[in-house]
């Protein structure tokens, strides 16, 4: 079991880096203009990494992908912290 949580959070860690990487080429132009920010990196400050508004109309999976991965590793990392709690870990 041990081994199979731990495989969920190696899964849904790569999911939240690959996604925050592949963020910074998935910004809406209109939305990085009508913000004042000067270049595509805003996007890593964490209200719009998680605002469906900057990015592109075709690039919602991204955003799904580090939503899903920011999930995972909280109730993973929460699960581990609980069966660390009762000793089972």
């Amino acid at each position: 079991m041990l081994i199979l949580l731990f495989f969920f959070l190696l899964i849904s860690f790569l999911s939240l880096f690959v996604g925050a990487l592949m963020a910074l080429f998935s910004v809406n132009e209109q939305t990085l203009k009508e913000s004042g920010y000067s270049n595509a990196v805003a996007i890593f400050h964490l209200p719009e990494l998680f605002q469906k508004k900057w990015y592109k109309p075709n690039r919602l999976y991204v955003r799904k992908m580090i939503i899903g991965g920011f999930i995972g590793c909280l109730s993973g990392f929460a699960l581990l912290y609980i069966l660390n709690k009762l000793g089972l870990v």
